[in-house]
């Protein structure tokens, strides 16, 4: 469906931003949220193409509210984007007892590993604001393209802080849906397929309770550019130079020593 066909009246309380940027009803933030719309969706979409799920077809953002924006699309490439803001039950965060002093590496592989338990979450990656790939989880195929999709995420979720800040993004595709948290100033990354909210929502709040007193940016992992320079190169082993065995020499060998010719000799040969 085109853009041109989408019908502005039935937003109803929510608003709409039309592909030229003017805004239909009221987006509850001064024109702030509508104004980001458009930046996000743009965002959004290259990422549907670097994880092979299809065109971008609903950005939900879940904190204090739930955001949830259509999206459609016209030949040119230009978005549509109907927006609605639903109020959430207001919950409380659980805290969480993190017995034990754990290494910071270990720490996050545990973490990944708990989100990659959540029914179906493919797979799931650690970013930093520093936009380096710290961990990944995942078939390796699959991961190829985590430090542009990180890269993005990272700055949708800057972009609407304010709608997602105790929740998290999820960004809905033709064949899929990435979703997006922010752990600190960092963000968890994942792909997954029919995830259920409060399940997300659960695994989160843990994750955030693990990491809260880790530094993040201090991890070096195969998937940091900075550890894999640092890494030095092994040192080249001069292989020892063949040496070739000394001549056979007495009466075994014919009786000549080597290196010698045999001598004639002073006496002839009786007949």
């Amino acid at each position: 469906m085109s853009a041109e066909q989408v019908d502005d009246v039935a937003v109803g309380a929510g608003f709409v931003v039309r592909p030229d940027g003017t805004v239909v009803g009221d987006d509850g933030a001064a024109g702030a949220l509508a104004a980001a719309l458009p930046y996000t969706g743009r965002l959004a979409r290259r990422m549907g193409e670097l994880v092979e799920a299809g065109d971008l077809r609903l950005m939900e953002a879940f904190g204090r509210r739930r955001l949830s924006v259509g999206v459609t699309w016209t030949p040119a490439g230009e978005g549509t984007y109907r927006a609605s803001v639903t109020p959430l039950e207001e919950r409380v965060v659980p805290s969480f007892m993190v017995v034990g002093a754990v290494d910071t590496t270990a720490a996050v592989n545990h973490c990944l590993a708990r989100i990659m338990a959540v029914d179906g979450v493919q797979w799931s990656s650690v970013v930093t604001a520093g936009s380096r790939v710290i961990a990944a989880m995942g078939e390796r195929q699959d991961l190829h393209h985590l430090a542009e999709v990180g890269n993005r995420m990272l700055a949708i979720l800057r972009s609407l802080e304010d709608q997602h800040a105790t929740g998290f993004m999820r960004l809905r595709f033709e064949q899929g849906a990435v979703i997006g948290a922010s752990i600190g100033r960092h963000a968890l990354v994942a792909l997954a397929t029919n995830a259920e909210d409060g399940e997300l929502v659960s695994m989160i709040d843990e994750i955030r309770a693990i990491l809260a007193d880790h530094d993040l940016a201090s991890v070096t992992t195969e998937f940091d550019p900075d550890a894999a320079d640092a890494t030095p190169e092994p040192e080249a082993v001069a292989e020892p130079e063949e040496v070739a065995p000394p001549p056979l020499v007495g009466a075994r060998f014919g009786g000549q020593r080597a290196g010698r010719t045999p001598r004639r000799s002073r006496f002839g040969r009786r007949s």
